[in-house]
């Protein structure tokens, strides 16, 4: 039973890891820019802080340009002053009940810029996960000092969780080439 609540613990904090990992490298530009680099933009608009997603639709209508649609139009200038703050390479064009953010190609220095940025929110992931594992090491080892968990199962336990911790690894290798294959395509 410990051992289950241990595995549970990691798999938890893991899921949590990588789901934070998507959301983190989302934001990162490749050279097919996507809705998402700006979809958790937080905009000032009804007296409070909203995200993007929650005011306007977001589309790619080609690889380098998004095509934000408020859906109310006293949200326009927020919309604006909140793109223009974000500081994201890119002036707001705004189009009657649209505004167009065309994204300039990425350069050299850009792109080793956004890798630097994605392999630290890797680390960062990798470090979440090894806390969950060691959360769950705890676990176990609070177990075997009561007695509860025979000595053999402790080490089984333990490496059980180094198993998954590396095959989670590979997980988090898998998104990693995936995105840097995005941020590399010219």
């Amino acid at each position: 039973m410990p051992l289950s609540q241990a595995q549970d613990v990691f798999n938890k904090e893991k899921e949590e890891a990588i789901e934070w990992l998507h959301n983190e490298i989302g934001s990162l530009r490749s050279n097919r820019v996507k809705p998402d680099i700006i979809l958790n933009l937080q905009v000032e608009a009804y007296g409070t802080r909203n995200q993007m997603q929650s005011i306007a639709s977001v589309t790619s209508s080609d690889a380098r340009t998004l095509v934000i649609s408020p859906y109310d139009k006293g949200t326009m200038q927020a919309i604006e002053k909140a793109v223009t703050e974000a500081n994201l390479g890119v002036q707001p064009i705004v189009e009657g009940m649209i505004i167009r953010l065309v994204f300039p190609s990425l350069t050299d220095e850009v792109r080793k810029q956004t890798l630097k940025l994605l392999h630290n929110k890797v680390e960062e992931a990798r470090v979440r996960m090894r806390q969950g594992r060691d959360e769950a090491l705890r676990l176990l080892k609070q177990e075997r000092e009561k007695g509860d968990l025979p000595e053999d199962d402790f080490y089984n336990g333990k490496e059980e969780l180094d198993k998954m911790i590396g095959d989670a690894g590979k997980e988090v290798d898998a998104i990693v080439q995936k995105k840097e294959t995005d941020i590399a395509a010219i």
